[in-house]
């Protein structure tokens, strides 16, 4: 068995995907606490094929173990973006549910735009699990929704104060005009049994 000679080249691409991945989990994990666990296995195991890389001596089994470490590093992405879609989709339905009746286009202007999106990363994530394409056009495809659907939670966080005060002075619409709807039953009442009263 020939000895490899490992130049820094073999390792850069590898270490520059790895870096990448452990950005963007790190990037996700500030939105969402509990981080997917399979993006995580997967740089574990990207390390695992890196270090057997250069365990071996067979020049081969030194390519195959690069590109099963490369691979590890789009899936721990492709994870990561998945699971970061998929929370950010949770926030829309839950902000959905707690401003139905709220005209949330009158604070945020784009709000439409926002639940296309939505609809159109539902539509994506449900596509790539019947459609697998490669690991690493997915991850990044997935990479990008999550970043456009990133700027649009922040916006809807970000609005809930001022939609909260929409709702308050709805319902305080609403008992005002209960009360007064009230006090105009209660008139009618009054005339009427005055009338009767006046008839007998």
């Amino acid at each position: 068995m020939s000895k490899i000679d490992y130049g820094p080249n073999d390792f850069a691409r590898i270490r520059s995907l790895y870096n990448e991945a452990e950005r963007f989990i790190k990037h996700v994990e500030t939105h969402q606490s509990q981080i997917s666990i399979p993006a995580i296995n997967e740089l574990r195991y990207a390390g695992h094929h890196l270090l057997n890389s250069l365990a071996t001596g067979d020049t081969n089994k030194f390519c195959d173990e690069l590109g099963k470490a490369e691979r590890h590093c789009q899936r721990a992405m492709y994870e990561a973006s998945e699971s970061g879609i998929i929370y950010f989709l949770d926030i829309v339905n839950e902000f959905a549910g707690d401003y139905k009746d709220v005209p949330i286009p009158e604070v945020i202007q784009d709000y439409s735009n926002t639940l296309i999106l939505a609809r159109k990363a539902r539509k994506q994530l449900q596509e790539g699990r019947l459609n697998r394409a490669s690991a690493e056009e997915q991850a990044g495809e997935y990479m990008d929704t999550f970043c456009e659907l990133e700027g649009k939670i922040e916006t809807l966080q970000a609005s809930r104060s001022e939609l909260n005060k929409v709702k308050v002075v709805q319902v305080k619409n609403y008992r005002r005009f209960m009360i007064t709807m009230m006090l105009a039953l209660i008139g009618v009442i009054i005339s009427a049994i005055t009338l009767l009263t006046n008839l007998w």
